[in-house]
């Protein structure tokens, strides 16, 4: 039934004037084309039998002039002739196309063959690198065994590291403790020395105000007498000139004036003694002003001892001081020292972490 479908198709559009093909054969009879390839195969090789032409064809209608007759049976066999030509081409080129078909398919078959050959070559290399890797991966799981240990050995050094810096920086808050409180302790000491010390040079100070006051009252004192007694020298000197002018103008009168000669040299005789008693007051004075001096040059020098030993306190203190920062310098390199070891193990141990997270990648 499908067989005489197509057959039909294929023949009305050979009479419509076209060349029947596998697709316009699948589109007249609404196939597909896989459907059609046969049965039109078929058809292709039984239309020359099929189609056949001449001059005594019975085909041709009654009262049809023979000039026409013959017209339409040339143009028919000419038709006809043209398309078996066309067949024939048609299957020479159907076997043109299977055989170089065939000869793609066995050239295909050859590169599959060889694709095959060197997909069993790489797989056999694939095979050979898969035991070196695996060669390579035995040596790099020894190796990161071994990097293991030496970590875990890093480890414990970092831990005894760790151990001695701890120890370090309680040995450290006990030194700086100890600092403190002796720092503390000199500290009192200087302060109870120098308020000792400014509680005696304070002493001599007022002693030595005092004194100098002393001194000054007296040197003022002294000054007066001094004064009065120039004065009174003076006054004497005058009264001696003008009395001297008296016993010169008055020679004549000295007879006369013995008895007032003698009463004024008694009265000078008066002023003598009195003129040596205020010399030996004023000699009892200056003594007097002297020991003062003398008492104010003791200050002055318990002053300056009092100064020295101050001094030497303070550079005592500055040496000890000194000491004790040396002592914390030294303990402070040491810690930073004993933190460098400890930032280097660390580093080193980050390396060896990434050398190992890198071998782990490339396993």
């Amino acid at each position: 039934m499908k067989k005489q479908q197509i057959f039909d198709c294929a023949d009305s559009i050979l009479r419509s004037g076209e060349l029947p093909s596998v697709e316009s054969v699948a589109k007249r009879c609404g196939m597909e084309t896989d459907e059609v390839v046969i049965d039109f195969a078929a058809w292709q090789s039984a239309l020359p039998t099929r189609v056949r032409m001449s001059d005594q064809d019975d085909g041709m209608s009654p009262g049809v002039p023979e000039v026409i007759t013959v017209a339409v049976s040339h143009i028919w066999q000419q038709a006809v002739d043209e398309a078996r030509h066309h067949f024939e081409r048609s299957e020479r080129e159907v076997g043109v196309h299977e055989e170089e078909s065939r000869r793609i398919s066995d050239d295909t078959l050859n590169e599959v063959q060889q694709r095959r050959q060197e997909l069993e070559n790489r797989l056999r290399e694939q095979g050979a690198r898969l035991d070196e890797l695996t060669t390579q991966n035995k040596a790099l799981e020894a190796e990161v065994s071994v990097l293991k240990a030496g970590i875990a050995s890093e480890t414990t050094m970092l831990k005894q590291e760790e151990q001695i810096r701890s120890n370090l920086e309680h040995e450290l808050n006990h030194l700086r403790k100890t600092h403190e409180d002796t720092k503390r302790t000199f500290d009192q000491r200087i302060k109870d020395e120098q308020r000792h010390t400014l509680e005696a040079v304070s002493k001599a100070e007022v002693d030595v105000r005092y004194y100098k006051n002393a001194l000054e009252k007296l040197r003022d004192e002294v000054g007066k007498k001094e004064s009065a007694l120039t004065k009174d020298i003076h006054d004497l000197k005058g009264e001696i000139a003008k009395r001297d002018v008296k016993l010169e103008t008055q020679v004549t009168q000295l007879r006369s004036q013995e008895d007032e000669l003698k009463q004024f040299k008694h009265d000078a005789g008066n002023q003598s003694r009195e003129l040596a008693k205020v010399n030996a007051s004023l000699l009892s004075e200056t003594n007097k002003t002297k020991r003062l001096q003398d008492r104010i040059q003791e200050l002055e020098t318990e002053i300056k001892r009092l100064n020295q030993k101050y001094l030497h306190a303070t550079s005592d203190w500055s040496r000890r001081e000194n000491v004790i920062r040396n002592s914390l310098k030294d303990k402070d390199d040491e810690l930073i020292r004993a933190q460098a070891r400890a930032s280097s193990l660390e580093k080193r141990i980050i390396g060896q972490d990434e050398e190992i997270r890198r071998l782990n990648a490339k396993i």
